[in-house]
């Protein structure tokens, strides 16, 4: 059996470790992580629409439950001396790191 060790649980780790499970079914994946379980950094997860894609394409049970849980938007508003202005096209969505 081959095995695999994880540093670090956050999003990339966990995904990672997903996707590898579902690949090698029969492989066993550690995942270690140095924090406590109700520690949190930063305000949360964002994901693009590129990334969105890649996630619908080798795993669509991800994909529609981050699409149904996060918030999206597609676009941008950058303001600057008083100024705003406002850039549409660009696919993101997020959630925080902690729900309440």
């Amino acid at each position: 059996m081959k095995k695999i060790t994880v540093i670090g649980g956050g999003p990339g780790g966990l995904y990672f470790s997903i996707l590898t499970k579902k690949a090698m079914p029969h492989c066993q994946i550690d995942v270690y992580e140095r924090n406590k379980p109700d520690d949190s950094f930063g305000f949360g997860v964002v994901f693009s629409d590129e990334t969105l894609s890649e996630f619908l394409m080798r795993d669509i049970q991800s994909y529609e439950l981050i699409r149904s849980e996060f918030a999206y938007w597609d676009d941008i508003i950058i303001a600057r001396d008083g100024q705003t202005v406002n850039i549409s096209g660009n696919g993101f969505c997020a959630v925080r790191v902690k729900r309440y």
